[in-house]
């Protein structure tokens, strides 16, 4: 049996923000480069913000698919 759809939605939207807080933080590199040290920090801290819920989002897949393979019985 295939996992659901729900599983797939979690896995992307963990993936879409953990690229986003990539770019976050190369922006802010950018950032600091140019002395724009207030807005560095700020997108710093978007971007930790960003991996940090992209990090939840991946751990609450992989609940959310050791329930549904718990539900499936044993291969």
């Amino acid at each position: 049996m295939k996992p659901s759809l729900k599983l797939y939605i979690y896995i992307s939207v963990a993936l879409a923000l953990f690229v986003l807080s990539a770019l976050f933080f190369a922006w802010s590199v950018g950032y600091m480069e140019r002395a724009m040290i207030a807005t560095s920090l700020i997108s710093a801290l978007i971007g930790f913000s960003m991996l940090s819920a992209s990090l939840y989002m991946f751990r609450i897949s992989a609940y959310v698919y050791g329930v549904e393979k718990e539900e499936r019985g044993p291969s």
